[in-house]
């Protein structure tokens, strides 16, 4: 029992580090959630549990984000909380699935090297709501 407890801790341990790895390549490069209708919302994460993110409208938002037993999840513009799935093993580069409901198009999240000035991409995703004739403010 002794030697399953502390196989236990070790394990946890070792898996800290590697969550904590994946959050820091989160602060030095962007996250992107592309959803099925390939509108993306972009997220810059810092220190501190802060984030800052721009939707798909081009509405930008500041928050918080925590890594928790459900994901990765962050809230902005104190809207609905967002989770979703990430190991502890994503580089630059990597993109994976989020799936919604069974059988239906799930989103993609990537991360992209370098972070990204959202400033730009604001302007170029309310450029683009507005040419695909979107009102909406959110």
């Amino acid at each position: 029992m002794r030697r399953a407890a502390i196989a236990l801790a070790l394990a946890c341990g070792l898996a800290m580090p590697a969550a904590a790895d994946t959050i820091e390549v989160l602060k030095a490069n962007t996250l992107v959630v592309t959803a099925p209708d390939g509108g993306a919302t972009t997220v810059l994460v810092s220190d501190n549990g802060r984030m800052n993110q721009v939707n798909a409208r081009g509405i930008q938002a500041t928050g918080f984000w925590s890594m928790e037993e459900r994901g990765f999840c962050w809230t902005a513009r104190g809207e609905a909380e967002v989770c979703i799935p990430l190991s502890a093993d994503k580089v630059v580069g990597d993109t994976w699935q989020i799936a919604r409901q069974p059988g239906k198009d799930g989103w993609i999240a990537e991360i992209r090297k370098g972070r990204i000035d959202l400033a730009a991409v604001a302007g170029a995703n309310r450029a683009g709501a507005i040419m695909a004739g979107s009102d909406s403010p959110n």
